[in-house]
């Protein structure tokens, strides 16, 4: 299902989901006829929500807590300078798939559920209903070097969304040692004029399997909090956070980013495409790299080991 920003029927789930209005009213607002809106409020029906009619008015009734064209509306309001268009699945393969597929920036992809989410190092995300997986495709002005901080924002934005969350570098957010949302951001596209497909994957009322309950956990074993709540909050953060970081101004993101991070003083083994590195986690540079032992690591797969002793 796609939902764009100007289309007829996404104005008037805007206009409706504020307040009751009759079609005559409506389509003064936007300029079109009764017939128009009968047409678009028809549509919203076939999408699955209950809209009345009192005789006099449209009312927008029993919505969901997170119905496509409220993904729409929040999508839009919070990254208005940045996303067009949302692209909504009730199961899909992956988002990042679809959105490598589809080719264009300035799009949201949201699906319900998964059949084949990923992690890094191609590692199979659980997507089960009941958690948020989403990916932006973005056309960043950055240069080539400033683009993995695109996912470091990514953590910080969903971190700072749900109490007591910590990051673990590069791209993984974790309550109580538990990890409750991953990040996946892939380069797509050509070298000069690169698009950066940006997955996010949050648990958020979704069965965690048996086998990785000691590692992973849905945000409602701990916090009362609706999807939409998390997906409203995550989207103004980052919408917020990645303009700041396209006007140049990392080095505040960075000490808040460091806040949250819980990688900063930990023993840990970073495995890059090259080599295996332990050593303790120092620093975050200036560059976005994780420093491990003094040297700069921009890119790997991290973990923390607990009772290891460096010699």
């Amino acid at each position: 299902m796609r939902i764009k920003k100007q289309s007829t029927d996404y104005q008037v789930y805007k206009i409706l989901s504020e307040k009751q209005m009759s079609g005559e009213e409506i389509g003064k607002m936007l300029g079109i006829t009764r017939s128009a809106v009968w047409k678009a409020v028809n549509k919203l029906r076939d999408y699955g929500l209950k809209v009345e009619s009192t005789g006099r008015s449209y009312i927008l009734v029993d919505k969901d807590e997170l119905n496509p064209f409220e993904v729409a509306d929040i999508t839009f309001k919070r990254l208005d300078d940045h996303i067009d268009e949302v692209i909504y699945y009730e199961t899909t393969d992956s988002t990042n798939e679809r959105a490598k597929e589809y080719g264009k920036s300035k799009v949201l992809f949201f699906a319900e559920s998964q059949t084949a989410g990923k992690g890094r190092l191609g590692r199979k995300w659980e997507s089960q209903k009941g958690g948020l997986y989403f990916t932006l495709s973005l056309d960043p002005t950055l240069e080539y070097s400033e683009l993995p901080k695109i996912t470091l924002v990514a953590g910080l934005s969903v971190a700072e969304a749900i109490p007591k969350a910590k990051i673990k570098w590069p791209n993984d957010v974790l309550i109580r040692g538990k990890k409750v949302c991953g990040i996946l951001s892939e380069l797509y596209g050509e070298m000069e004029n690169p698009m950066i497909v940006l997955g996010i994957g949050i648990n958020v009322s979704n069965p965690i399997p048996d086998e990785l309950k000691d590692v992973a956990a849905s945000i409602g074993e701990f916090f009362d909090l609706s999807r939409r709540e998390i997906f409203d909050l995550v989207l103004a953060n980052f919408g917020k956070y990645y303009q700041r970081l396209l006007e140049g101004e990392w080095s505040d993101l960075r000490k808040k980013f460091l806040k949250k991070c819980e990688t900063i003083g930990k023993v840990v083994k970073v495995t890059t495409s090259a080599e295996e590195i332990i050593g303790v986690a120092e620093d975050l540079s200036e560059n976005g790299a994780l420093i491990v032992n003094g040297r700069e690591v921009y890119a790997g797969d991290c973990i923390h080991l607990r009772n290891f002793k460096i010699q």
